[in-house]
């Protein structure tokens, strides 16, 4: 339940980068809210495009009691991560939304969000989402059984069959507190999921789809090669053990087998590199028993043995 007797402020995050094609969608999206106890941080993370002149023109047209509640603060590039933590550090809400720049949302999204929070004293709400094609659209979600099941849910992320987005998990802002943010944007909202479902008491399923993922923005980070994807996605969760290693139980104490597996694949396959960065890799990797139960089959796991038992003795 909300600490307050009134209504709990929400803070909307959204981070920005070369956006001047989508800006106006979302911004008009999110100034459409019908909840009124909103904040709107849009964190400029160094764009070189027109995105914040447009932003500020649409601004410009909204009552001023509106534009009171929208705050632009601006970066030198960091990475999507780093602009999602700079406007973690300056959210006041007791709730926290993310929403990328290239996305938009129904105008009742916040409203049936804190409905849902408030009644149920949930601390995530998990709701769904369309994804949109141009000219075609796909609705998924996740399932009521993970998300009722936060240790379930927080494995599931890494066999892909739960969403790691953070985009469509709304969540109290304090779950954020002393989070590790990531190197690297792909699979940033992995690592940020795990921690705050880890922390999480409580998440519950509204079974709505309420966000519009845009998946037609050459420019965003999936459309990467997928070699440099797998590998940044290696990257930041081994960053993500080496941060909390020692601390049991911790975030990812259950997911190291999975999290080495996928990292040494990756190793393999892409960047030999990851071996002499995370020198303990390839022999955690070979203590781990041949097993049907991860997301890198028997089949790789029995190449990934052969490979490191020849080249790592």
């Amino acid at each position: 339940m909300s600490t307050t007797s009134q209504p709990p402020l929400v803070s909307v995050i959204v981070p920005m980068y070369g956006v001047e094609n989508y800006i106006a969608r979302c911004a008009e999206s999110l100034f459409a809210q019908t909840y009124p106890l909103i904040e709107f941080i849009f964190v400029d993370d160094g764009g070189k495009d027109r995105t914040v002149e447009i932003l500020r023109g649409i601004l410009e047209r909204q009552d001023p009691s509106l534009q009171a509640r929208v705050r632009i603060i601006s970066k030198e590039n960091g990475g999507l991560p780093h602009a999602r933590k700079t406007g973690l550090d300056a959210a006041t809400g007791e709730y926290v939304l993310h929403v990328d720049s290239d996305d938009w949302v129904e105008p009742d999204t916040v409203e049936k969000l804190v409905r849902m929070a408030v009644g149920t004293d949930a601390d995530i709400v998990v709701y769904d989402l369309w994804k949109e094609y141009g000219d075609r659209r796909k609705r998924v979600g996740d399932t009521d059984e993970s998300v009722a099941d936060l240790d379930l849910y927080r494995h599931r992320l890494y066999t892909y069959e739960a969403y790691g987005y953070v985009w469509n998990k709304f969540c109290r802002r304090s779950l954020y507190d002393g989070v590790f943010v990531p190197r690297y944007s792909m699979h940033e909202d992995i690592v940020f999921s795990t921690q705050i479902l880890f922390k999480a008491r409580k998440a519950v399923h509204l079974k709505e789809a309420l966000y519009h993922y845009e998946r037609m923005n050459d420019l965003s980070a999936t459309r990467a090669p997928r070699g440099v994807r797998r590998v940044s996605s290696a990257r930041n969760m081994m960053d993500l053990y080496r941060h909390y290693e020692g601390q049991d139980p911790s975030p990812v104490s259950d997911l190291r087998e999975e999290i080495f597996l996928r990292a040494a694949w990756a190793g393999l396959a892409k960047d030999r590199g990851l071996f002499a960065e995370y020198p303990f890799l390839a022999s955690a990797v070979r203590a781990i028993p041949l097993t049907q139960c991860y997301h890198i089959g028997v089949i790789r796991q029995s190449i990934l043995k052969v490979f490191l038992l020849t080249r790592f003795r």
